[in-house]
Order: C-alpha cells, then structure tokens, then sequence
C-alpha cells in the first residue's frame, strides 16, 4: 500500500492499494482514500471510515453524475450527510468514468469482463465485518439511486435507498451519456447482446422479481413527484414488473415501498434536507423486516445463471409468484 498523501478536494489521506487484500480497515482509521486497480483500465476509488456504527447499519453512497466543478478523476457524493450520519460508511466513485474523461455518467457498469458491484461487495463486507454492523443501507440520487437498486440486492439485510433513480438504463432519455458509455466500455456490444449476457448491469426489475436473484431485501424508493420523464420511463414501468399500479405506494408485499415527499420540475435531485429522516426511516425497516432463515447468515453473493432461455416475462412472473416464503411485515 502507498501512501499518497491528503487530498486537496476532500482533505483526508489518501492510499494507493496494491490489491484487495491491502484493504485492512479498522475500527481506529480515520476516513480515508483508497485506490484499487480493479481490471481493463479502471480504478476503484473510495472514501469510508469503518467506525462502530450508528443504528448497526454500513452506509454506502453511490454518486450521479459529474458536473463541471467535480475533481476530474474521482468523486464521491453525498459525502456530507455520509459524514454527518454518525455511521459507518463508504462512498464508491464510478471506476467506469476512469475508461473516459469526456464520459461524465455511467451508472457503475464496468466493462463485459469486469463487473465493479463484485469489488465494491468484497469492500463493503471487510467493512460490515470490522465494524459488526448487521445491515446495509445503499443510498444514491439518479445515477447513484439506481447502481444503489443493483448493488443491495447483494446483501441479506439490506435496503436501497434510491432517489429519483434510473432503473433501465436503455429507457434513460437522455442517450448521449448512454451513448458515451456504451462506446466507452461496451464497444462492440449491441443492446441484444447486452440484455442476453448482462441485463442485471443495465436494469434491475429482474434482481427483484427473480427467485434465484432476490435476497428478502427491501427498496425505499424516493421519488420527485414532478419529475415526468423518470415517473413515466423509470418508476411506472418498475412498479408494473413488480405487479404494482403506477400510483402504488408499496409492492412485493411491502418489500419496496414508494415515497413521493417533494415535487420539484423536472429532473431536479430531492433536497438534502429531506435525505436524513428518510434514511433514519429505511433502517427502521429494514429491521422490522424478518429475512428468510437460508439468508441470515449470508456471507456472499453468488450471481445466478440469469440467461434469456431461463427467463420469462419480469411483469408476468412478478404477478404469479408466491411470496409465502419470504416473511414482510
């Protein structure tokens, strides 16, 4: 491990990993900076302090998009309420945007051959471990709101937090970005390509509907109530895979849950005053919710072979499935 000294942006120290088992954080680190090669020409980073926690909660904060006034090579959001939380935590910036300076957004997808969710996993439970913290919390806004869909359905006890989120990124509306990525990182790969060998990478209603995907987790989906284009692109068609009405406050029998606490216009980012108590009320949740026993003592995510000819329709399997195995409060 190489020490390169404090970061101007974010004063706190910064270190350069020479591989995952580097990472040895404990319980007396103050917050730090970590870079981790992670494979095809991406850098992991990530900022986190791995104190006892808060609530028995790891908190983890994924970030949207840059913008013209975000450090170029990395960036971490929402570094302050993170700060403020009193828990532990770990902020990841998006190894992607690595691949490209001029890609300013790119959901964490990695490239086909390295998938980022299995290092910021292995991260995140060295930090679970050390802390002794029992649960999860994956917060993010936008971009963020939706790598924080994907990246909790890895943990038993956990809850995504996401805040006007992408949840298929193919019906994002704003395709340059896409676009960006997509010759970034997929170059080569056409969409048919990508929905039969990764669709978990570009949508999630699958990671929730799915049997062999799901994990008893649970989604406090945050929506901006005046946001047109993310209700008819993003949140309707999510809650109709999950069986659920588009006005609907709560699907999966109570495992995702839809709150609507602002209204701003357009796609404008719920306001940071309203980031804690949601938050403080997701945790509560997840912890009156009782996981399946097969999954209390979950110690990793194994993917499952998820391939077109073992999938049928999202909408219609999530309208058709028993849910009795999974006890919901």
């Amino acid at each position: 491990m190489q020490a390169l000294g404090e970061d101007p942006f974010y004063k706190a120290p910064t270190f350069r990993l020479n591989g995952l088992d580097d990472f040895q954080p404990a319980v007396d680190d103050e917050e730090r900076i970590y870079h981790l090669s992670i494979g095809d020409g991406m850098t992991l980073s990530f900022l986190t302090r791995p104190v006892p926690s808060d609530g028995n909660a790891v908190r983890v904060g994924l970030h949207s998009a840059k913008s013209a006034s975000s450090p170029d090579d990395y960036f971490f959001q929402p570094v302050n309420i993170l700060r403020n939380s009193k828990a532990a935590y770990v902020a990841f910036a998006d190894p992607t945007l690595t691949l490209n300076p001029r890609n300013r957004l790119s959901w964490f997808v990695g490239t086909p051959q390295v998938n980022p969710d299995d290092w910021m996993e292995a991260i995140i439970r060295k930090i679970v471990s050390v802390t002794g913290a029992e649960y999860v919390v994956t917060e993010g806004s936008s971009a963020g709101g939706f790598v924080a869909l994907r990246l909790a359905t890895r943990f038993a006890k956990a809850i995504a937090v996401p805040r006007i989120p992408q949840t298929d990124l193919f019906r994002y509306s704003l395709t340059r970005p896409l676009i960006e990525t997509l010759n970034s990182a997929w170059a080569g790969y056409s969409y048919s390509e990508i929905m039969a060998e990764f669709p978990h990478r570009f949508r999630v209603a699958d990671l929730y509907t799915d049997p062999a995907w799901n994990r008893g987790n649970l989604v406090y989906y945050v929506h901006n109530a005046g946001d047109t284009e993310h209700t008819l692109n993003h949140l309707s068609p999510f809650l109709d895979e999950l069986g659920a009405g588009a006005d609907s406050i709560k699907a999966l029998h109570n495992r995702v849950l839809i709150s609507r606490p602002y209204a701003g216009d357009g796609h404008v980012g719920i306001p940071s005053h309203y980031w804690p108590g949601d938050d403080a009320l997701a945790l509560s949740i997840l912890k009156a919710f009782n996981q399946p026993e097969a999954l209390q003592n979950e110690s990793a995510f194994t993917e499952p072979l998820n391939l077109p000819e073992n999938k049928i329709d999202s909408a219609a399997r999530a309208r058709t499935l028993s849910w009795h195995t999974i006890p919901y409060f």
